[in-house]
Parts: structure tokens; sequence; C-alpha cells
């Protein structure tokens, strides 16, 4: 009965998760009743909705199709993936509840609107702009053409991973272009389920795949017993001085403490990115931020991290067939139904992130680009409308770079991470240090944004292609690019904040400084905790994820000597297990004992600003649009010519 049906049961799944997708789609077109709902779903999103679509979103496909394969290949030489609940959950403790307050009083709905409204700056408002690009394009990009090849493998061929990737988009256009916000964040909730569930269901079939947990620990001491593979159980040492990746040339991959660092930095960026902020920002109050990071985030999800994708990727490196492709294809034969269910899991979290980052980023080109510069009296309902189809334009790049120019979407992918972690300095300074200026956090992004590029492919690649060449390759001395640019940017924001005014702020920005600083403020006890907040989040960053992890190459035993590791898990795994429960104590605390996300009723008033005269900018914004056209043009060839060049 199972072989007769077997063919059909991943199409049927897929066909009922489509067809639900679009239903719900259409319920949210019907609730949106007009255009401006269609943005925002009227800052009406439920806590529980934007909690796991957060949660889901932050996770998206990467760490099982990505995590999983880099503890397959490497062993556990970079624990910090294993963090990643509590490395993600942090910067949203720091800035989801001030940033969702600042949105109320000034009555916004994206990242863009904030640094508009707080630096008056259009250079942030590009950047936010681009690296919600990178997300849909590139980040979402990457994992879509990952899903693809998966599901044309699990049809041996018979449906091309480029039908899969176009059928794929047009569902994924379908439900945001119809839908909007709302259909992102509710059909997010249910695909965040779909991937835990996925996640949950992966690792329990990897792990009788290798027999037992018994049989799996029994595989990975044998492998830390040699000498040749012995090295996968342990961090290196805190940093390497070489020359980076494609410079270096003994072949080995970095391993060390400080790239573990960079790379936990990296995920934090997610959180600083303009699609965690349309999240946030559209959420219907303030109330579920400390839960929502401290269980759902770090508890949950960040169990299914360590223990999920460990064990995927464990179960990788003792049997190398053992892989996300490779269970679904073990699963084909032996359930079909459960191959279906996990596959649509790992479609669903990779939609989920995709659908919010063409939302995202095709209204931070329509309404903060195209709108503001060369279209002021653009209706609202046109706007959608150009919306969607900046939409229809994002998603079909995407498909044709997945297809023609892998190479190319492999490096835009690179970037969105440590990129969107620049962010960091401008938020910090609109949530919590006012002594930054503008001109600081505006030099200080770029100067982060270039340092990120010179330390990636993409960058070293294109001044090579104009015969500039670096005597570094990637993530040089095995810092991440994520913390060479942040060793950029704070450097810029330092100095330019000591010789810029403290007081240069517009209207808006001292609304939003008066609102964090009166109703906000934390109170006595928190204040009081604030040195022992300071002690104990250092701590736990400098022994979980940075130089202190060479801790935990022996504290649970050494691999090979004796009875071997003392837990029967290698001794680093066990460490970050250990540090993964202080992290999510250390979550609770900066949560709710430091106030930094704990519930708080309050009526915000929106902010009603000086009548201001509107000048004709007619003339003005035809002549931009006759410049957007040329240079857009001009810049459509010199990229063509670029992914033509990495493609090949």
């Amino acid at each position: 009965m199972t072989d007769a049906f077997a063919p059909v049961w991943l199409p049927l799944c897929v066909l009922v998760y489509t067809a639900i997708t679009l239903y719900w789609a259409r319920i949210a077109a019907i609730e949106n009743g007009n255009h401006q709902s269609y943005f925002s779903a009227g800052h009406g999103v439920y806590p529980w909705v934007a909690t796991l679509l957060l949660a889901g979103a932050s996770l998206s496909g990467w760490f099982l199709l990505g995590g999983s394969v880099e503890i397959a290949r490497h062993g556990f030489a970079l624990p910090a993936i294993l963090q990643g609940g509590v490395v993600l959950a942090l910067p949203g403790v720091l800035f989801f509840k001030r940033m969702w307050f600042a949105g109320q009083r000034l009555r916004l709905s994206s990242q863009a609107e904030l640094f508009r409204s707080y630096y008056q700056s259009d250079v942030l408002v590009i950047v936010s702009a681009g690296i919600a690009v990178l997300f849909a394009v590139g980040f979402a990009g990457l994992q879509m053409r990952a899903v693809s090849r998966i599901v044309s493998a699990l049809s041996d061929g018979g449906v091309s991973p480029l039908v899969v990737s176009v059928v794929l988009g047009i569902t994924l256009f379908g439900y945001v272009a119809i839908g909007g916000m709302r259909a992102v964040a509710f059909i997010g909730a249910f695909q965040s389920v779909l991937l835990a569930s996925a996640i949950a269901g992966f690792a329990a079939f990897a792990l009788v795949q290798v027999g037992s947990a018994g049989g799996l620990a029994a595989r990975l001491q044998a492998l830390a017993a040699d000498p040749h593979t012995a090295g996968l159980f342990s961090v290196s040492g805190v940093i390497r001085f070489t020359a980076g990746l494609g410079r270096t040339d003994d072949g080995t991959p970095p391993d060390s403490a400080m790239l573990n660092l960079g790379l936990a930095l990296a995920f934090m960026g997610f959180q600083a990115s303009p699609l965690a902020a349309k999240i946030v920002l559209s959420t219907e109050n303030a109330k579920h931020f400390a839960a929502g990071q401290t269980w759902v985030m770090a508890g949950v999800f960040g169990a299914l991290v360590l223990f999920g994708i460990g064990l995927l990727g464990a179960a990788g490196l003792a049997s190398p067939e053992t892989g996300v492709a490779s269970v679904l294809l073990a699963l084909r034969a032996a359930s079909p139904w459960f191959m279906a269910w996990l596959a649509v899991g790992v479609i669903a979290g990779v939609q989920m992130l995709a659908g919010l980052g063409l939302l995202v980023a095709g209204e931070a080109l329509v309404r903060h680009i195209y709108k503001p510069y060369f279209h002021a009296a653009l209706s609202r309902k046109d706007t959608v409308t150009l919306c969607r189809v900046a939409i229809a334009l994002l998603a079909l790049a995407s498909v044709l770079m997945q297809a023609l120019t892998p190479v190319t979407l492999s490096a835009l992918a690179g970037l969105a991470l440590p990129m969107a972690f620049q962010l960091w300095t401008p938020l910090l300074g609109l949530t919590w240090l006012r002594w930054i200026t503008r001109p600081a956090a505006v030099i200080g992004v770029m100067f982060g944004l270039v340092g990120v590029l010179l330390t990636e492919p993409l960058g070293y690649q294109m001044l090579s292609f104009v015969g500039l060449e670096l005597p570094w390759g990637r993530w040089p001395w095995t810092i991440h690019s994520a913390m060479w640019g942040m060793l950029a940017n704070v450097a810029a924001v330092l100095i330019i904040s000591a010789i810029t005014s403290r007081n240069a702020f517009g209207e808006e920005a001292r609304e939003i400084r008066s609102l964090l600083q009166g109703p906000l403020r934390v109170g006595g006890r928190a204040r009081a905790l604030h040195a022992t907040a300071w002690s104990v989040g250092l701590v736990w960053l400098f022994l979980a994820i940075g130089p202190g992890l060479m801790f935990g190459n022996d504290t649970f035993g050494v691999a090979g000597v004796g009875r071997g590791w003392l837990l029967g898990l290698p001794s680093v795994w066990a460490w970050s297990a250990l540090f993964w429960v202080l992290g999510v104590g250390l979550v609770w605390f900066l949560s709710y004992k430091m106030e930094m996300a704990s519930p708080l009723k309050l009526d915000v008033p929106a902010f009603t600003p000086r009548p201001r005269l509107r000048p004709d900018h007619r003339r003005q914004e035809r002549a931009r649009l006759t410049a957007l056209v040329i240079t857009g043009a001009t810049g459509f060839a010199l990229i063509v010519l670029l992914a033509w060049s990495f493609g090949h």
C-alpha cells in the first residue's frame, strides 16, 4: 500500500501546503481592507504570531541546510553554531522593546522610517534597503537553490532544479503579493512550526540511521581517537594569523575561537536587520518580547539548534552519507509520507525568510526610495501595486541567479548577515547610546560595510577585476568579516562622535529620546544590577562563543584517552550544552531583571509634527528619474558582466 502511493506523497503534501498558504493569503487580503495595512497589517500582528515568526525567520533554513553541513564537514570546531538560539535572542532583548515604542510614538512600520525620522539620513535608508535586498535575493535565494536541488533529487531528476525554483518562486510571490505583511506573519507562524518539527524529525531519523545514541557516541569516539581526525572535536586556538581563505596554502579550515566569536556576531546581524524590524514594528503590543526571546528563541529553538542540528551534523560526521538530502532519499522508500512532511518543513523554513525578505525589500525600494525621491505624489494604491511589481522582479532575479550565476548568488548571500550586523551602531544610538551622533552613525556604518566587503570574496574579486590585488583572502587572521567590519565601524563612531555635536537632532529624534529617557527608563533595581549584568554578559560571551571556548576542548574529557568523554558527548558539545542552559538564564536575567524586554503597559499617543510647507519638487523628481533610468541601465550592464565573470 505504501509503495503504491510513494510517488505521490511529496507532490500531494506540497500541493496541500501551497493551497493552505494561498488560502491564508486570500483571508489576509480581505482582512487588510485597505492598502495602508498591506505593509504592516495595521500594526495588529498578534504577539504569539510575531514570536514564532521572529524565531523561525532567525533560524530560517540555514541552520538545517548549512549548520548541519558545517558540523558534518568540520566537526565541532565551530561550536558557536550550537549557541544559535541564545546568540539570536540577545539582540532582540537589547533592541526590540525600545524599537517598538519608538515606532509606536511616531507611528512607523519599518527600519528605514526609523532611521529617516531619527537620524534624518538618506544614506541609512539606502543601506537598510540594500541589506533587505541581500536577504531577499542572496541569503534566501541560496537556500531556495539548495531546496530546489534536493526536491529535484527526490524526483530522480524527473523535475529539474530550475522548474522547482520557478514553482516555489511563483508560490512565494503569490502569497506575499496578495496578502502583504498579514499573510507573511500568519503563514510564517505556520511555517515556523513546520520548520521546527522538520528539524526534530531529521535529527530523530539521523540517529536511527546511524544505529543508536550509543552507536553514534562510539563512532565519534573512534574518530576522536584517530590523530588524523582528532582536530574535528576541538577549537584549534584563540586566533591564527593566516592570510585568510583563498590565500592560505595548508588547506586547513579556519576554526579559531575568534572565528567562532565573529560567526556568532554575524548571527546577531539578523536581529538588527530590516526584516526583524518589520516584524517588531508590525506587532500589536510589546508585552511578548521577554517571553519570546527567553523561552521561544533561546529556549525551544535554541534546544533545536543545540540538539537537533548538532545531532544531524554529528550523524553526518560519523556517517558521511547522512545529511538532509540523504535522509530524505532513505525515507523515500521506507516512509514516503514522513519524507514528504520533512521536505515540506524545509521548504516552509526557506520560504518563510524569502517571503519576509521580498516584502521588506519591495517596500523599501518603492516606499522609502522611489516614492520620496522620484514620485512623491504616488497614491497609496499605486504604491502597493508598484511594490508588488518590485516583489515580482526581485523573485525573478533570485530564480535566475539560482540557475545562471550560483557563484555570485553565494557571494551575495555571504554579505547579508555581516552587513546587517553593521546596523548595530545606529540602532544602539537610537535605543540606548545618546552620545552617538548622526554623522557618526552614518560614517560608522559605511566604514563597517567597506570592512565587510574587503574581507569577503565579492569585495576582493571586484577589486581584482579592476586590477587591484589584496594581500589577504576571506576572513584574514581567522576573524570573520562581521568583526572586521564592526572594528572599523566602532572606530569611526567613537572618533566622529567625539568631534561632532550630540544635540544636532530633529524634532522626531527628540521625541524618541524623551520617551526612552522618561517612561521607558529602567527602574532603580535594574540600575543597581548594572555592573552585574555587564559582568555576567561578558563572562558568558567570553566562555560560550569567545576565547574561553578553549576550556571546552577537554573540560568534559579528553578524546581518545582512557574512558574518553565524561558525558558520552564530545567535550566541546557538552560545553555548549552547559552554556546554552546558562545562556537561557542570561537572556531571562536581561529581559526581566534588567527590564530590557520586560512587559510594560504604556499608552503611547501618536506624535503630531508641526505643520510644514511642502514645496513642489516635481521638476527635480523628473530629473532624478531620468538619472535613475540611465544609472539603472548602466548598473544592470555592469552587474550582468560581473555576474557572468563570477558565474563562469
